[in-house]
């Protein structure tokens, strides 16, 4: 009996001087870590429904991915809302304008939620703005066509609060390949070279997602600095341009970048890959013609949004689960050091996957993470901290 008692009390003795988490249970922890963790975002592409649809932040929408009452629902603490003109839509002429519409609308919307929103240009200001329990905004401007050539207008753009830009978007610039166009410049052109090394003088983040590959490489020969791919995923689990192969990811790493996950249902499931692929100019030629029948009828957005989901309604479901394999599949070849979410909400026609419908949801991607056995410490890295490293690299770079 006195052997008994002595190993009791030995238990006892030793599971008092466990950690406290390691005696949580899985909720627990989740609500623990839930209480101040930063979550980051680093592209949503709302400002250009406030432009053109009067969408207002500040009031919750059954439409659309963000709002303000939905982001504080799922602990946002910063988002990079994307700045963009959409080619072939608008001229040459149109591009800066139609992007300075857009960073206007950001302001306006601010100012109008400035009890809960706020506008950050620097890491600190991200930590110290969720410290205020509001969230931080910051822009990203995707595109390099925007800038017309130009690094006054780059420079610019940093002044307005553009803290990375996508080098192309969809279509290849005059100084940069895109991954979903034909490659005339074999990657960067020199003048390419020198946007990177202009951002990198500025301590603009540079975003990789949309290039070619070989501009990708040209890219981490050229910066100085860390650079993000803000909207991608993994091509070994979903292979087409858009996502990262093995290979980037391992570069990323050496970098000291990281790519954020893009949650377009499309990018993270390959048979939805497949069957969006097949309908895409079917659906954006359905759309053009909606648009021009009824230009001026404020009811064409919400036929566009009908005709979108029509469309969405063909793909096979894709859940939450996908995109959490795509963060640790990132995870495993580049590290947890390597890995954040950039949703592409607002951005991706509505092709959410089901778990991950908008930004109320982020607190499953937490679970999830936990789930499938991430340190706390992972957990916050990927769900935010990552991006505050990068930022700050790419600050420390900066010429002053």
């Amino acid at each position: 009996m006195k052997i008994l008692k002595e190993c009791i009390a030995i238990i006892a003795l030793a599971a008092a001087a466990l950690p406290a988490a390691a005696q949580e249970t899985t909720g627990q922890r989740f609500e623990r870590l839930m209480r101040d963790i930063l979550i980051v975002d680093t592209h949503i592409d709302t400002p250009l429904y406030v432009v053109d649809e009067g969408y207002q932040l500040g009031e919750e929408h059954s439409y659309y991915e963000f709002d303000i009452p939905r982001a504080q629902r799922g602990h946002l603490g910063a988002v990079f809302f994307g700045i963009y003109t959409h080619l072939p839509e608008f001229p040459p002429e149109l591009w800066i304008p139609r992007a300075l519409e857009a960073v206007d609308a950001v302001y306006g919307e601010v100012r109008r939620n400035a009890g809960t929103i706020e506008i950050a240009g620097t890491a600190d200001d991200i930590t110290r703005i969720h410290r205020a329990r509001k969230i931080a905004v910051l822009l990203g401007l995707e595109g390099g066509h925007i800038i017309r050539d130009s690094l006054p207008v780059l420079r610019d753009f940093y002044r307005l609060g553009v803290r990375y830009m996508t080098l192309t978007h969809f279509k290849t610039n005059n100084w940069a390949d895109s991954g979903t166009d034909a490659a005339v410049h074999n990657g960067l052109s020199p003048f390419g070279r020198d946007v990177v090394r202009e951002m990198n003088r500025l301590g603009m983040m540079i975003d990789i997602s949309h290039v070619s590959d070989k501009a990708f490489y040209d890219v981490l020969e050229t910066t100085r600095a860390p650079v993000i791919a803000s909207h991608s995923s993994a091509r070994a689990l979903c292979n087409i341009s858009r996502n990262m192969n093995d290979d980037m990811l391992r570069a990323i790493k050496r970098n000291g970048g990281a790519v954020f996950v893009n949650f377009n249902a499309a990018y993270l499931d390959q048979k939805a890959y497949e069957i969006f692929d097949g309908y895409r100019d079917q659906r954006n030629s359905e759309i053009s013609e909606l648009m021009r029948l009824h230009a001026g009828d404020p009811r064409r957005w919400e036929m566009k949004r009908a005709i979108q989901q029509r469309y969405r309604s063909r793909l096979p479901k894709v859940d939450v689960k996908a995109a959490l394999r795509h963060i640790d599949h990132i995870a495993k070849v580049a590290g947890p050091d390597h890995v954040g979410i950039g949703s592409d909400f607002d951005g991706v026609s509505g092709m959410v996957p089901a778990g991950l419908e908008d930004v109320s949801k982020f607190p499953e991607l937490v679970r999830g993470l936990i789930e499938l056995g991430y340190s706390d410490s992972d957990i916050r890295k990927i769900m935010g901290e990552n991006l505050l490293r990068i930022m700050r690299a790419n600050e420390a770079a900066a010429e002053k």
